[in-house]
């Protein structure tokens, strides 16, 4: 049975149990143990604590393990069941890029004991709070990640409201209309009658991320797959989110750091790219401000910013999480305009746009080019990977990395996935 979820009215009562000051900086003191599980949005659907993603999504979180060890320091753990290369862990020490231990769970946890840590997984669910279970957090820690995990705080529900309450709040001409807003359906016939205002939509089921879980509609008639995905995810998650295809410029996130007191800091924007049914394929690392400022000046863009900082400080997320946040937004053209969605998604975890943000800190100040994750079912990774060693080598300056491609994972002779970065 699915645990009981704390939905936002409960959430309200439980203000005062978010970490103090205090107990916050006992907590950054602490070694940190991360772990990349990107599927915590499909474990918080099952709802059950013994989850188990699909097989090659295991494989995928497995592959892109290493890539949190850009957030970690020399004393922290990054979790990888099967170990790394040598040659791999060395040049991301050569790089400055990270020198963390990777270590399978059982390595890690026989190494801490009962030494309090700092659990850092890519987001929480009920599966991930039963993963780790065997670390010692310090008591409030845990009880508010319990509280994270049993929450309904990753649904894209919350998301429609907090965009809705910021429109109402921020009139702005490059703004969406109402009726272009993101809307809840309940039903095959609410999809049906949506379509008739709308001659192209994007269906997107509670929880889900990185692109997955969408549907995009492209005619006015549902076919007989649009029909079955709509009726399945209706009676197993209640609703559906659907919006307008705009006719997409960019794509961009505002990402956030929500810490105790209410206090949100601003971290930056930061550029990213999908395919054409809205499936992340990578960031843009340092981009020049011809491409951050083609369509919107810095001002816009910080009162964009400003506006969602304020907004996130009376909203549900802030009454119940902290840690790295990212609002994905949307600039489209519509009627001869250049317009923006400023809350497309809200994801409260980590993210690849503060994944991105942790890339540029590591490497030459003048450096600009791509974060890009790989896969394809056929063609090895490690192929991938060497051909381009040898076409783009990395080069240091100043003992930072200045341009190159720099695998981001260890490939073996049967990686499909992997993650890179590419400077130019």
């Amino acid at each position: 049975m699915a645990p009981l979820l704390f939905t936002t009215t409960k959430i309200k009562r439980r203000i005062s149990l978010l970490l103090s000051p205090e107990n916050q900086e006992k907590l950054n003191q602490l070694r940190k143990i991360f772990h990349f599980n990107p599927t915590c949005e499909l474990a918080i659907a099952n709802g059950s604590a013994h989850y188990q993603a699909p097989a090659i999504l295991r494989e995928f979180e497995e592959e892109l393990a290493p890539i949190l060890s850009l957030f970690a320091s020399d004393n922290d753990h990054v979790l990888k069941e099967k170990p790394l290369p040598d040659q791999f862990i060395a040049q991301m020490a050569e790089l400055g890029l990270s020198s963390a231990a990777y270590l399978s769970k059982a390595q890690s946890q026989e190494l801490v004991k009962t030494e309090p840590v700092c659990l850092q997984p890519w987001g929480w669910s009920p599966a991930e709070l039963n993963f780790l279970a065997g670390y010692h957090e310090l008591p409030e820690v845990q009880a508010q990640h319990r509280r994270i995990a049993h929450s309904d705080l990753f649904q894209r529900k919350h998301a429609v409201q907090f965009n809705n309450e910021f429109l109402d709040e921020n009139p702005q001409s490059f703004f969406p209309r109402k009726e272009e807003r993101p809307q809840l359906l309940r039903s095959l016939e609410a999809v049906e009658h949506y379509l008739l205002k709308h001659p192209k939509i994007v269906l997107k089921s509670p929880l889900s991320s990185s692109g997955r879980g969408l549907q995009v509609i492209r005619k006015r008639n549902l076919n007989d797959s649009n029909k079955r995905w709509i009726k399945t995810t209706l009676d197993q998650q209640g609703y559906l989110v659907a919006e307008p295809l705009f006719n997409k410029q960019a794509d961009l996130s505002f990402q956030f750091e929500l810490l105790p007191e209410r206090e949100v800091v601003f971290l930056g924007v930061s550029f990213f790219q999908t395919n054409k049914n809205g499936q992340y394929l990578g960031h843009h690392i340092n981009p020049t401000s011809e491409l951050v400022y083609r369509y919107f000046k810095q001002d816009e863009l910080n009162t964009i910013a400003d506006g969602l900082t304020k907004q996130l400080k009376k909203s549900c997320f802030h009454q119940l999480y902290q840690g790295f946040l990212g609002i994905d937004a949307l600039i489209y053209e519509a009627e001869e305009q250049i317009k923006i969605q400023p809350c497309l998604e809200i994801n409260p975890r980590f993210n690849m746009g503060v994944l991105s943000q942790a890339i540029e800190r590591k490497i030459h100040a003048e450096s600009s080019g791509v974060f890009q994750t790989y896969y394809h079912p056929k063609t090895s990774y490690l192929d991938f990977a060497e051909e381009q060693t040898k076409s783009n080598p990395p080069v240091t300056t100043d003992e930072r990395l200045r341009k190159g491609f720099v695998s981001l994972t260890a490939p073996g002779k049967s990686s499909r996935f992997g993650a890179y970065i590419l400077l130019f």
